[in-house]
């Protein structure tokens, strides 16, 4: 780092080259354009697909960020919505990483940074979420007494106390959210049928701190994120598995580069699909359905996980796996991330509609997924006769 970007700090003098090399190409705001299969569902970028101004794409953030840069642009209301309704979806990086070897996510999450900095952020919906972090430790205002409830007389080690090889790491929304809890017991419980040496924190775990990071609060989510380095270093264990794409990301990605960082992490699909190539998970039970698989954002494009989860899809006896015309590095957000469901209800809404829509296009009976957040924002718009249900609920019918 140089002394221009170290002292004083700006995180915009940290993606300064990128945002003067955009050469507003607009290839970010569709989707591969050697992939389009259907003109219906080209837009890649949710909010500029919404918004239809040319600041709410990735290639307009750019130039906000040179504005900026240049002082030729000052912050206002229209700024912090332009900015802040952004899900942080990856899309724009695959097609710009791809093509112009740029990163415009980077842009995106310094500008976010840059308002915190600068004491115009959070927005005012941010703000019980990151009160709710610093007092509860996790985003949902719920007491850490209560972390726990969903793994009750499951009877799980607790890695602190017993030798295990690996832990899992649930995350806040599938402890919190009682209709994402069972999704929780459902992960210990085909683990276990398969044997694997792990334990969970219970109420002791601490929230990833993915949030605090997308929402551009960049020191709580420092802190948080080194409580949690010297927790899991602490235990010992080999590897750390999570159900929630969201943590998945942040402790993969993230995490290593703060140094230090031990444990090989997994998402628990990546762990299942290794399981059922070695015979140790059998599924047996036929399972008669129709249905189409949404990648996550943070599961696909953020980490690169899209063939185990179709591998899982496609060893299960009776289903039939039919895919979106968005798919894998295509495929369109569910609209909940970097706190836009929380900010900004209505889009997220929105987003959801789009997704679900395109997945009725294809016949399919359930979208099926493997992330809280899109299970949170896409249930709750689903279409008549297209349901939502995490792939490990699938997992676990099979195995009987």
């Amino acid at each position: 780092m140089s002394e221009l970007t170290r002292s004083p700090y700006d995180p915009l003098l940290q993606v300064q080259k990128d945002a003067y090399r955009c050469g507003k190409c607009m290839q970010c705001k569709w989707i591969d354009h050697n992939e389009i299969t259907d003109t219906e569902f080209m837009a890649l970028c949710p909010s500029g697909a919404r918004f239809r101004y040319e600041a709410y794409y990735a290639s307009g953030r750019q130039e906000i960020a040179r504005g900026l840069l240049d002082g030729t642009l000052e912050p206002s209301e229209s700024l912090m919505h332009i900015l802040f309704t952004c899900t942080e979806c990856g899309g724009c990086q695959a097609i710009c990483t791809e093509l112009g070897d740029k990163n415009p996510l980077k842009t995106i999450v310094a500008l976010r940074e840059r308002m915190f900095r600068d004491e115009l952020a959070p927005v005012p919906e941010h703000e019980t979420l990151i009160k709710s972090m610093e007092n509860y430790e996790n985003p949902w205002q719920q007491p850490r007494a209560r972390r726990d409830a969903w793994m009750r007389r499951l009877h799980l080690p607790d890695p602190r106390k017993e030798k295990v090889d690996a832990l899992y790491f649930v995350g806040c929304t599938a402890a919190y959210d009682p209709k994402l809890q069972g999704v929780a017991r459902t992960t210990a419980e085909i683990l276990q049928k398969a044997g694997v040496s792990f334990g969970v924190l219970g109420k002791d775990e601490l929230c990833c701190g993915s949030t605090l990071l997308r929402i551009g609060d960049f020191d709580a989510y420092e802190s948080v994120a080194r409580k949690n380095l010297d927790l899991l270093n602490s235990l010992g264990v080999g590897t750390v598995v999570t159900a929630c794409s969201g943590c998945n990301s942040v402790l993969r990605e993230e995490y290593p580069e703060m140094g230090g960082f031990e444990p090989e992490v997994m998402h628990v699909l990546e762990m299942v699909d290794d399981l059922i190539e070695l015979g140790k998970l059998k599924l047996k039970k036929s399972v008669k359905m129709k249905v189409t698989y949404h990648d996550p954002c943070h599961l696909g494009r953020y980490t690169g996980v899209y063939d185990a989860p179709r591998r899982i899809l496609e060893a299960i006896p009776g289903i039939e796996l039919v895919e979106m015309p968005r798919n894998r590095a295509n495929a369109f957000c569910c609209g909940a991330g970097a706190g836009v469901r929380t900010a900004f209800p209505e889009f997220a809404r929105w987003v959801a509609s789009e997704r679900m829509r395109e997945a009725a296009s294809t016949g399919a009976t359930a979208l099926v997924t493997a992330c809280p957040f899109c299970e949170q924002n896409l249930g709750e718009v689903k279409r008549q006769k297209v349901g939502v249900i995490d792939i490990l609920e699938l997992v676990r019918q099979s195995i009987g």
